[in-house]
């Protein structure tokens, strides 16, 4: 059953003539991931780490010598606006290649597995291979180009801790993890997290622009949301795993789990010192104003 879920049959989608823009493509239906691929072996992912974490350092370094942010122009702007773009291609191809390969292939688990299972729990034996396995690729390529946003940071003089850095590397070696094992959940976990990037992205491409919206305590909402979310969708996943057939890629499972739970502390503290620093600022121009009345 697990062979044949990700080639097509002669049932479901193809048999309408008419496929979504972003399921149908052979780069897409027929992707397997194995060493051919870009990025697949350990050691690309070890030395990419390891590079990533060493060049912040010396980065970081040189910069200290300088007192003034470096001039990026609209280098930022058109991070963000790379990142949207992608976050929102992603989602697409991800929830349309989630609905092929269940018309396709549902027949072949109609009696023992529902849609929403199959999202969260992969049937153990599942192989690496086929549409939404191209997209958690993709996926796992936009962590690379994240990497960039830690250099502009970086380069704008602003604060960056050292669980920023370990959390981009740790997040590129939990995608890596997904396509290496078939981990399940991973579907889940790419449509929460290129739908909170999408709104994150827009967010920030209108701040940018001026506007300014005041949704910061919603984008905030949204994140712990998507754990919430997560945590749920884990727990059934543990009991699909248990209580029936089993799930793919649980050791997988176990790394992102714990590094989702790790990274919430250091998100509720870097807002509590955001919500310090406003108070302080606000604290500051209040005692600017009296003194001056």
């Amino acid at each position: 059953m697990a062979k044949d879920r990700f080639h097509p049959s002669s049932r479901g989608l193809s048999h309408h003539g008419m496929l979504p823009l972003f399921s149908h493509h052979p780069v897409v239906s027929e992707f397997h991931w194995d060493h051919s691929v870009w990025g697949s072996s350990w050691l690309f992912l070890i030395v990419s780490v390891l590079g990533y974490v060493i060049s912040v350092q010396i980065v970081k370094m040189l910069l200290s010598f300088r007192r003034r942010p470096v001039p990026l122009g609209p280098i930022p702007a058109l991070y963000n606006f790379g990142l949207l773009v992608a976050s929102v291609v992603m989602f697409a191809g991800c929830l349309q290649s989630t609905m092929a390969e269940i018309a396709e292939t549902r027949w072949l688990w109609q009696r023992s597995k529902t849609p929403f299972e199959w999202i969260i729990c992969f049937p153990m034996g599942t192989r690496p291979a086929g549409r939404v396995f191209f997209w958690s690729y993709i996926f796992y390529l936009s962590k690379f180009y994240e990497f960039t946003g830690t250099f502009i940071l970086l380069f704008q003089k602003q604060n960056l801790s050292s669980g920023h850095v370990i959390r981009n590397a740790m997040v590129v070696i939990m995608c890596f993890l997904w396509l290496q094992f078939a981990q399940s959940l991973q579907i889940f976990v790419l449509l929460s997290s290129t739908g909170l990037y999408i709104t994150m992205y827009v967010y920030l491409s209108l701040c940018r622009m001026g506007y300014a919206p005041h949704f910061e305590n919603a984008l905030r909402y949204c994140q712990i949301a998507q754990y919430v979310s997560l945590l749920l969708a884990s727990i059934v996943l543990i009991g699909l795993h248990y209580y029936k057939e089993g799930c793919s890629g649980m050791g997988a499972w176990l790394f992102g789990a714990f590094l989702d739970l790790s990274s919430l502390p250091f998100i509720l503290v870097v807002n509590k010192q955001k919500k310090q620093r406003h108070v302080f600022n606000n604290t500051q121009k209040g005692s600017i104003t009296s003194k001056t009345e």
